[in-house]
């Protein structure tokens, strides 16, 4: 049998190989801040040649520590939709500059990735079609990308500002300007990502806030403070030691709250690492009189 492979014919003129590049070579994904839907994020399929991806929600997905990263299996046509039948296929997967690199052993239409890192990830997929009777193999010139990307745990620092407040007063003496919690900073970890892509800051995503305080350390049951905002004024007047954290989701991928992996904890700490602590104390009452020595 005879194949006519792509990336075997050496013969091509400097000037084909250049039109080539510039009709076929893709351009990095290219996100749009702020990032809340997986249009933003510019994921899904683009074919050779075309400029533009059409989204593919899909493509954006959890990273779960438990399975150091998530699992997906691609899926190619049988066909090319204009009646040739594809006898096997050859994948790549994709770097920034658009060099691609052979996923060795996988000509099935099928690809299983599993353990994927948080960042882009862009992968390719050629075609094979037998002619004259399974004589004569030929590979497609053209190809579809598809771009996942695995949203990283986030990192959230919190910053108290106690407003010239002390950290403990009475329920009758509650501080004029609220002693004010906030996030400071949303960080992501690419680190373990080694494909070359730009990947978007932790703070370039729009994310949900959740406020809670802790009561005596009693964390089973946690106040929530029915804020949603990046800060919040400590408008707490119920005697007790309170802590605090914020929880923090992203929202270009929601989840029905069953997988805690989705859900990033920032606890409010007093700049040495130990927990801030509000404390309200509760004011006596009237002190009770009665007659003690008389000297008349």
């Amino acid at each position: 049998m005879k194949t006519l492979h792509k990336h075997s014919i050496q013969v091509l003129v400097a000037f084909l190989t250049l039109f080539v590049f510039q009709v076929n070579a893709q351009t990095p994904p290219n996100p749009t801040t702020p990032i809340s839907t997986p249009t933003d994020l510019d994921v899904g399929t683009i074919s050779s040649g075309a400029t533009m991806v059409t989204v593919v929600d899909g493509a954006v997905l959890f990273y779960n520590p438990a399975t150091n990263g998530p699992s997906i299996t691609l899926q190619a046509s049988t066909d090319d939709g204009n009646g040739n039948t594809f006898s096997s296929y050859e994948w790549y997967t994709v770097a920034e500059d658009d060099t691609e690199t052979v996923v060795a052993g996988e000509t099935a239409a099928s690809l299983s990735l599993t353990s994927l890192a948080p960042g882009y990830h862009k992968y390719r997929v050629y075609g094979l079609a037998d002619f004259g009777g399974g004589t004569i193999t030929c590979q497609s010139d053209e190809y579809q990308d598809i771009i996942l990307f695995v949203l990283s745990p986030l990192t959230v620092e919190t910053t108290a500002n106690l407003n010239g407040n002390p950290q403990e007063f009475c329920t009758n003496d509650l501080p004029a300007t609220p002693i004010n919690l906030s996030v400071s900073d949303i960080t992501a970890d690419y680190s373990a990502n080694t494909n070359g892509y730009a990947n978007p800051a932790g703070s370039d995503f729009e994310v949900t806030y959740a406020w809670f305080a802790v009561s005596g350390g009693d964390t089973t049951n946690p106040i929530n403070l029915s804020n949603t905002t990046d800060n919040y004024d400590v408008t707490l007047t119920d005697p007790g030691t309170y802590t605090f954290y914020v929880e923090v989701e992203y929202t270009v991928k929601t989840d029905d709250a069953s997988r805690d992996y989705v859900t990033y904890v920032g606890n409010v700490e007093d700049g040495t690492g130990n927990p801030f602590e509000v404390t309200i104390n509760e004011v006596p009452g009237a002190p009770t009189l009665t007659i003690g020595a008389v000297t008349e």
